[in-house]
């Protein structure tokens, strides 16, 4: 029975399954979704691409959790190139590498077993713990201005333990 001025659209399992993890990760159910996201008089949904990105083949079909890990990295570094590259230069391990020769850069990559994020000039550290991983993703996600939603959505797809509710934070302009 078709309801006056409601149609009805099909898509596979897959779309629907993605539609229904995006509209959850914003309180909407899935027709407000898409609502949203086709008509230009409502307001647009501020900072979801990567939620989008999350919900693509290119990245679910990415199985291994270190390719996803890498992929998400990768992601970042690609559409926000200059805060992530603002974001690692700050960290405080970032610094003594500086002073390094390559040397001493080659042998602590093989220590901390690094891999080169694709398409940038920096690696990941892959013998950090999962804890710390999650840290670290948390924070960059929230330095180039992700919602609290999509940060607890990319640690789901990441297969990490969703942030703790740390209540309000600032975000800066």
């Amino acid at each position: 029975m078709q309801v006056a001025g409601v149609k009805r659209i099909e898509v596979s399992d897959e779309a629907h399954a993605a539609l229904q993890r995006l509209a959850a990760a914003k309180n909407l159910t899935p027709a407000e979704l898409i609502a949203a996201l086709v008509d230009p008089a409502r307001p647009a949904l501020a900072g979801d691409t990567l939620l989008f990105h999350l919900a693509s083949a290119e990245f679910t079909r990415l199985t291994d959790r270190t390719d996803r890990y890498l992929g998400l990295l990768a992601w970042c570094a690609r559409h926000y190139a200059t805060d992530f590259a603002d974001f690692i230069s700050h960290q405080e391990s970032g610094r003594r590498y500086l002073a390094w020769n390559r040397d001493e850069i080659n042998e602590a990559r093989a220590h901390n077993h690094a891999r080169q994020i694709d398409g940038t000039q920096f690696w990941a550290v892959m013998s950090i713990d999962e804890a710390t991983k999650r840290r670290f993703v948390c924070r960059l996600l929230e330095f180039i201005g992700c919602h609290d939603e999509t940060v607890a959505e990319a640690c789901r797809a990441l297969g990490f333990q969703a942030p703790a509710g740390r209540g309000f934070r600032l975000l800066t302009a």
